[in-house]
């Protein structure tokens, strides 16, 4: 998500990001007042340069070496990146000197939270709040700094009945954010579209209306979410999410056009470039494709997404030994890629090397114990040299990762036939044909043996007066 710029910041935070960075690209020192200080670390901060903000903290403390505000910066600061000990030592000393400050205060209250030390927390803030309802806001933020979104989410909401008209905005965006990290999409949402209704030229939150779109797989209206941040606001990475989303709908062409776009406009980063070539492939433009993917390993040699589109290419083009060669590749630069295994596997079998796409596959499903494709694969493979227990055994591992194959049940109805459960298979071959119509002629090219098996046909026999697919099989056999 992206987080709405801050009121105060406007065209009064480029002004002194110019003046910071000018001075510092030359080398010479530049007066800042504490305000400007804290805006340039907030700004820093917001844009993940750590080592930034930390630098504009030392040269606000050169200049103000008193300022309790740019000390309790230092600390928070230390606390994001992870140096506990040095922020509590900061917000401890700070304590010390000035017992009162209710920022110091809210300060040791993070290092608390830091600490995941909850209730002290809390029984701190609430003793700040009797003193000073105001800092309702700052103790929503300690809560936000510190992943604790739901009772972030509580002080935003109080904030807001506090001080409705008092950066109404800013506050809504932090409270979509809240609602985007516990889920909470259709919250998010409808916060947003009020942000809109108030403001249609915030491209931040027409991009992260886009985000939720995008998450639901509302893919029309995510694609119309992200065009708008892209054009009220020039926004790249509001392109990029557009091109995924039209890949996403099956909207080849328009994405390769926006990920070209935003290719053109970066330096033809090689992660785009890919996504260019994944269209093309998907298109059934190989040749396109596999320019795509050379074109992205040119400039990143490692980069195994595009050998694994060079490996598909080629094996659509049935040219399995040099898929195979890019592959293998793939696998040398990294050794855990499950992806890259499968498509191993897929290219030994076509070369009938049964044993070796077995091998790959299995690693491959170890890999990427998730990974259903790779386990009804070995099934498969296991029908074919007979051994039906085993077959199983990864049928229903491919099962419990992906229920809703329509394949299953006709894979069922061949194993359990071959393993002489003939009810079961019968069972599983309605399924399948209920399903799948053409399932039946795939069952019986496997199990032709089942054509004259008198047990199984009379299964059939016996319901299809009162079951049409039983009926449907039942006439099949009379007419082969």
């Amino acid at each position: 998500m992206k987080k709405k710029d801050q009121t105060y910041q406007g065209s009064r935070l480029e002004e002194i990001v110019l003046r910071y960075e000018h001075a510092s690209n030359e080398g010479r020192s530049e007066y800042f007042d504490v305000d400007d200080l804290e805006a340039l670390i907030d700004h820093y901060m917001e844009e993940d340069e750590t080592a930034t903000a930390q630098a504009i903290i030392e040269l606000g403390l050169n200049i103000h070496p008193n300022n309790t505000n740019l000390k309790i910066a230092k600390a928070k600061v230390a606390l994001f990146i992870g140096q506990a000990k040095e922020a509590e030592k900061l917000a401890t000393l700070l304590q010390t000197i000035e017992p009162d400050n209710l920022d110091v205060k809210i300060l040791m209250g993070q290092v608390l939270l830091y600490h995941n030390k909850k209730e002290e927390a809390k029984s701190l803030f609430d003793s700040i709040l009797k003193q000073d309802i105001d800092y309702t806001y700052d103790i929503a933020y300690a809560y936000f700094d510190s992943f604790d979104y739901e009772s972030a989410k509580v002080y935003f909401e109080q904030e807001l009945k506090l001080h409705p008209d008092k950066g109404e905005q800013d506050i809504l965006f932090d409270l979509a954010y809240c609602y985007q990290q516990k889920d909470d999409l259709k919250s998010a949402g409808e916060i947003y579209e009020k942000l809109l209704d108030e403001d249609p030229y915030s491209k931040d939150a027409w991009f992260n209306l886009g985000q939720i779109h995008f998450v639901n797989n509302d893919l029309e209206k995510a694609i119309e979410a992200f065009d708008y941040a892209y054009i009220v606001g020039n926004d790249y990475q509001a392109l990029l999410q557009k091109g995924n989303a039209l890949f996403q709908s099956g909207k080849l062409q328009s994405a390769i056009e926006a990920y070209k776009e935003y290719a053109d406009a970066n330096g033809r980063p090689s992660f785009v470039i890919v996504f260019m070539g994944e269209c093309h492939e998907k298109i059934g433009e190989f040749e396109q494709a596999k320019a795509f993917y050379s074109e992205a390993l040119r400039s990143d040699p490692n980069n195994t997404a595009a050998l694994c589109g060079l490996c598909i290419c080629n094996m659509e083009q049935d040219e399995y030994e040099k898929g195979l060669q890019f592959i293998d590749r793939a696998i040398e630069i990294d050794p855990v890629l499950a992806e890259a295994w499968l498509y191993k596997a897929e290219g030994h079998l076509n070369l009938n090397d049964t044993d070796e796409a077995l091998r790959c596959y299995k690693k491959a499903a170890i890999l990427d114990p998730e990974m259903s494709e790779a386990m009804f694969a070995i099934g498969n493979i296991y029908i074919d040299k007979g051994e039906y227990d085993n077959a199983l055994e990864f049928y229903k591992s491919g099962a419990e990762i992906d229920h809703s194959n329509n394949k299953l049940p006709l894979y069922f109805a061949i194993t359990y036939f071959k393993l002489g459960d003939l009810e079961q298979a019968h069972d599983y071959l309605i399924d399948a044909v209920l399903g799948t119509p053409e399932s039946k002629e795939i069952f019986f090219e496997i199990c032709p043996e089942a054509k004259s098996n008198d047990a199984f046909i009379s299964l059939f026999k016996t319901e299809s007066d009162n079951d049409s697919t039983a009926n449907d099989i039942n006439s099949y056999l009379s007419n082969i």
